[in-house]
């Protein structure tokens, strides 16, 4: 694994300091969408306690979810070497050995240790951006776009190691609604779309979360999401509580 010197490193918390996190001072940075997608995720007994983070990064969602959710047993695939060092690392200084797994490797390789049909649910994050200027840090170029594998083979991905009837939850950029609903089609349903919008007076959201049942077919639900800046740009109140303490995500 990558040694990295301290000064590439920032100590970082979420939820109020309930995870602690180290991550690359000059690469992929974690952002709102982790906790967010965290939140989203609900376990109704044993059944629903298996999960699988697709592109899990330094392991924040993962993490989120193993520190609100007791029962919660997360695995974290992530390709890049240091992230995956930094990932490691977070899950001793959280305490979570034996409750969240890395896993180094790239879902497009067949090799990779994983058993399809074997998650109750699957969680990710995937690349934002389907092409044009890479930014400059491989590191960031690689979280945020598309690469070897493109969206619709991520999705693919994470239909494969979900179980019948288990539940995969996505965040992703808002204008790609019709993408992600267009690749789920046929495969989950009992669908949920929940737009984040930044501020109240947008013209559209600038996120969105789509969980869906593998092999479900019941239909599309619409939630009225969540805002999370006020006018001057600020975190509302129910936003920063979000974000301070390990909370579901409301009226999810």
């Amino acid at each position: 694994m990558p040694d990295f010197p301290p000064n590439r490193i920032s100590h970082d918390f979420l939820q109020g300091g309930a995870v602690t996190l180290k991550q690359p001072v000059d690469g992929y940075r974690v952002a709102v969408d982790a906790v967010l997608l965290a939140a989203s995720v609900t376990v109704a007994g044993n059944r629903d306690c298996k999960i699988l983070d697709v592109g899990a990064a330094v392991g924040s969602a993962g993490l989120c979810v193993a520190r609100r959710i007791e029962n919660a047993v997360v695995t974290g695939v992530e390709l890049q070497d240091d992230l995956y060092a930094l990932f490691c690392r977070n899950i001793v200084e959280n305490g979570f050995v034996g409750r969240v797994t890395p896993l180094h490797g790239d879902i497009n390789n067949r090799q990779l240790p994983l058993i399809a049909n074997s998650f109750d649910q699957v969680i990710s994050n995937p690349p934002y951006y389907a092409g044009g200027t890479r930014p400059t840090n491989e590191s960031r170029a690689t979280a945020h776009q598309e690469g070897s594998a493109d969206l619709a083979a991520w999705i693919g991905f994470c239909l494969k190691m979900l179980r019948q009837k288990g539940r995969i939850t996505l965040i992703h950029r808002a204008d790609h609604l019709d993408r992600l609903i267009g690749l789920l089609y046929g495969k989950a349903g009992d669908m949920t779309v929940y737009p984040i919008w930044s501020k109240a007076s947008a013209e559209a959201p600038l996120r969105v979360i789509v969980s869906a049942r593998k092999g479900v077919s019941s239909p599309l639900k619409m939630r009225r999401g969540l805002v999370l800046h006020d006018e001057a740009g600020q975190y509302l109140p129910q936003t920063d509580q979000l974000l301070r303490q390990p909370a579901s995500l409301p009226g999810f």
